[in-house]
């Protein structure tokens, strides 16, 4: 069965993205990924090592977004499944492991334009520039500042 993937960060980006998920998955009848990448890439360096968090607590940390965002969708609709799911970034990153894992059944990606990143002037995320360059299905940037 496809899905509507919703790449999460803990943003207000990417919860307005969930939201406006949501209501779509309404119209199309199909459930919801809101999936969470971890990356370690960095992390598990010889240095970072030395003070990187244990894999389980990033995970907990992750499921903990998740849960956040998942509750702060308000009603979910009827018929409509939120799945969470958090997965650990391959040797491709972030977006690689967002569009190899969680999109095989994607029919339709969905991200906020502004995550977490550094640079709050540019109109889009990396991640979402990349997921627009990238996927091999439709995507949809909920834009800064619109809600659901």
């Amino acid at each position: 069965m496809s899905s509507i993937v919703v790449g999460m960060d803990g943003s207000t980006g990417a919860q307005r993205a969930l939201n406006w998920a949501v209501n779509e998955a309404a119209l199309r009848r199909c459930p919801v990924r809101a999936v969470y990448v971890i990356d370690r890439r960095y992390l598990d360096s010889d240095l970072g090592v030395l003070v990187a968090p244990a894999a389980s607590e990033l995970e907990a940390e992750a499921q903990a977004i998740l849960d956040r965002a998942v509750n702060g969708v308000g009603e979910v609709p009827v018929g409509v499944e939120i799945r969470k799911e958090v997965v650990h970034a391959e040797r491709h990153g972030i977006v690689g492991t967002l569009l190899d894992q969680a999109g095989q059944d994607a029919e339709l990606f969905v991200v906020g334009s502004r995550g977490h990143g550094g640079f709050a002037g540019l109109l889009l995320g990396s991640v979402s520039h990349q997921v627009l360059q990238h996927a091999t299905c439709p995507v949809v940037v909920v834009p800064h500042g619109r809600d659901a």
